[in-house]
């Protein structure tokens, strides 16, 4: 069970740190940031591609902490095996995914933008399920 568990948020880890490297690297918005703004990136105003940035940066560097933090705290975890690693590793993850569900589904929502809702869903989905087998065990 704990296994599945460690599998679960290993995975957490690989699409915090993935999604978090894109947003810290990219040097323009993304398309359904375009679809929300019906406008492409070169039609923005500088100070308004400085503050989108910004704000992918912000999100990056969350999305990466958290992936990163996550991996050290498994690693961790098999040398001590102390339970409140997993409660860390399940909060950090659920607050992280949860603020990003809420930030596309306000995109969604309030625009004719489609963005990738679903990835935060998927990762909370696998934090509640490495949890739920985590305290299982």
């Amino acid at each position: 069970m704990l296994i599945i568990a460690i599998f679960c948020y290993i995975i957490v880890a690989i699409l915090s740190c993935v999604f978090g490297t894109i947003y810290l690297t990219r040097s323009q918005f993304m398309p359904y940031h375009s679809q929300a703004l019906n406008k492409q990136w070169q039609e923005l105003e500088n100070n308004y591609q400085t503050l989108i940035l910004a704000l992918m940066r912000v999100a990056g560097g969350g999305f990466l902490a958290t992936g990163i933090s996550i991996f050290l705290l498994i690693r961790v975890y098999y040398t001590t095996q102390e339970n409140s690693l997993l409660i860390i590793m399940t909060t950090m993850g659920l607050i992280t995914s949860l603020g990003s569900l809420l930030a596309t589904i306000l995109v969604k929502t309030k625009t004719s933008a489609s963005p990738p809702f679903g990835l935060s869903l998927v990762s909370i989905i696998l934090i509640i399920t490495g949890a739920s087998f985590a305290f299982i065990s």
